[in-house]
């Protein structure tokens, strides 16, 4: 059994954006909507608690940082915790809603605003689509397996290509691959992994 700590949450102007290092200041300073600055604030304050709980430590010795490993850019890429490898973490943010998660192993996370969709047919398996369109709200319905999908690619277990290959109809099945665990409150769905 992994040891992983997942929290989902309100965004509210209440997180303590002095947490954040300048870098991540310096971004959320480039986004236009106030909105999106205080999901911003808040997706990475509830990062750095979860990482702080994981590793018995106070949450302002925790520090955030993006490197792509690709260009080797800081500022985007996968979050990490600085000087602690050991350390996995992931996080989400809608308008409405944060989730993060850190773990020992590589893990992922998504959240999603219940809201009207329409799904996105080319990023669902053949199984997923049928399932999709006997549902009662196909919306929501894609929505669920959406965060299912970004929660495992966030967590490197599939790459956005393989979406319309990776079926997550049934998470955590014995023989199906990682454990996806969900989550749901009435105004949003979350997924991630790995499941404790």
């Amino acid at each position: 059994m992994s040891v992983v700590v997942a929290r989902f949450a309100e965004v509210t102007d209440g997180y303590d954006e002095s947490l954040l290092t300048g870098a991540e200041r310096t971004r959320r300073h480039r986004l236009r909507q106030a909105a999106d600055r205080a999901a911003f604030t808040a997706a990475h304050v509830l990062a750095r608690e979860c990482a702080a709980e994981l590793c018995g430590a106070p949450v302002s010795e925790v520090a955030i940082v993006q490197e792509c490993p690709g260009c080797g850019a800081a500022g985007h890429g996968r979050p990490s915790v600085a000087g602690r490898p050991d350390v996995h973490l992931s996080l989400s943010h809608s308008r409405r809603h944060v989730a993060a998660i850190a773990a020992w192993e590589p893990c992922g996370i998504d959240i999603e605003d219940r809201r009207p969709v329409d799904p996105v047919w080319r990023a669902l398996t053949e199984p997923e689509r049928a399932w999709v369109s006997d549902q009662p709200d196909p919306g929501e319905a894609f929505l669920r397996l959406w965060v299912r999908k970004e929660a495992l690619v966030k967590a490197g277990v599939a790459a956005l290509g393989d979406l319309a290959t990776l079926d997550v109809l049934t998470p955590g099945a014995p023989g199906d691959g990682p454990a996806v665990a969900d989550w749901s409150s009435p105004d949003a769905l979350a997924a991630y992994t790995p499941a404790h």
